[in-house]
């Protein structure tokens, strides 16, 4: 009840957005403003309305690229099962090598537009990566706001958009251009927990993380982890029904400041370790929107997973959602003296080893 009321509320500020964005009443209820001959007015209005109108754009444009896989428009196939055998091209090489324990997969967050991570993020996973055991395999290639795996950089019609804004922030940290790239993830982030455009993408991911566990001669059972960061965390849960059916392996999650909707693929993760800063206000915003989330929705996976102990809540302390003070940041430190990267790497690893 609590989920229908909120998607017919959605639906009518979505309809009341277009009628006063789109009609030809506009210039009686938005022109207003001209009555203050403000020529400045005027135009900080109009670039609004204009944005508004792009953003609203670019929302019901946003299932596209992940419809379009499906309809095999891009040449990709799907599959719903991996082969049991390793690809030619590893069999030799995989010979003389130990089996991998397990097959950990990165899904980074929503400023992710490129195949190289902020330095932030890229330090966090060059740290990890030194600390794993030899026979863990680490995946760090996935696109995870693409069915495509295509960074937003190249092989799209605004792929020079994309690479300007990239261009920009590399001498500009503090540029706040990077608002597109978050917006059009976070668009990603919505058609996954999406009842009808949701198992599109999903299963698309699922296939590209397919692709990349076969590359790396993956063999079915083998246990795999996906660590998801922000938005990421969303998108790995929304793989996980459709690589649970493909590979009928264990697979865990760890959620890191992950905005989950605990809609899809709750109901079938082994175990889900969602951690949360007490200043991470995205996270806490995830809670809220998603009504399955909410306490009073005993029924709701999210909530059985949580009695089963499939999903443990681990809190970070006094830390915020990104940034700075953001749970990957190695400088920011804890009362403990304890930095925030030291923290979070001490709890991913007693999860992994």
């Amino acid at each position: 009840m609590n989920s229908r009321l909120t998607k017919l509320s959605a639906v009518i500020l979505l309809t009341v957005g277009v009628i006063v964005l789109l009609s030809p009443l506009n210039s009686q209820w938005l022109n207003w403003y001209l009555a203050f001959n403000s020529t400045l007015l005027k135009l900080i209005v109009d670039l609004t309305r204009v944005s508004l109108i792009a953003l609203l754009l670019a929302g019901l444009l946003s299932p596209f690229e992940s419809l379009g896989w499906w309809a095999g428009w891009y040449g990709d196939g799907i599959e719903t099962h991996i082969p049991a055998t390793i690809p030619m091209n590893l069999s030799a090489k995989s010979s003389s090598l130990p089996q991998p324990s397990r097959y950990i997969i990165y899904l980074d967050g929503i400023s992710q537009s490129s195949a190289d991570y902020p330095k932030r993020v890229q330090n966090f996973l060059n740290t990890l990566a030194a600390a794993l055991p030899s026979d863990m395999v680490f995946i760090q290639d996935i696109m995870a706001y693409s069915a495509l795996n295509r960074p937003l950089t190249i092989q799209r019609p605004f792929a020079r958009v994309w690479r300007g804004i990239n261009h920009i922030e590399t001498w500009n940290a503090n540029s706040p251009l990077d608002i597109f790239v978050n917006l059009r993830n976070t668009f990603q982030v919505a058609v996954s927990t999406d009842n009808r455009y949701g198992p599109v993408f999903n299963r698309g991911t699922a296939q590209v993380i397919l692709n990349s566990l076969r590359q790396r001669g993956y063999q079915p059972g083998e246990p795999i982890t996906l660590i998801g960061y922000s938005g990421g965390a969303q998108v790995a849960l929304g793989a996980v029904t459709y690589l649970k059916y493909a590979l009928d392996a264990p697979i865990e999650v760890i959620s890191i400041s992950g905005v989950v909707s605990g809609n899809n693929g709750v109901a079938l993760i082994d175990r889900l370790y969602h951690l949360k800063g007490d200043r991470d206000l995205l996270a806490q915003l995830g809670a809220i929107m998603f009504p399955k989330r909410w306490p009073i929705m005993s029924w709701s996976s999210w909530n059985l997973a949580k009695v089963e102990g499939r999903v443990q809540l681990i809190s970070l302390g006094p830390v915020s959602h990104s940034g700075p003070s953001g749970p990957i940041d190695p400088v920011a430190t804890l009362p403990n003296g304890n930095s925030h990267l030291g923290q979070t790497m001490d709890i991913v690893m007693s999860i992994l080893t």
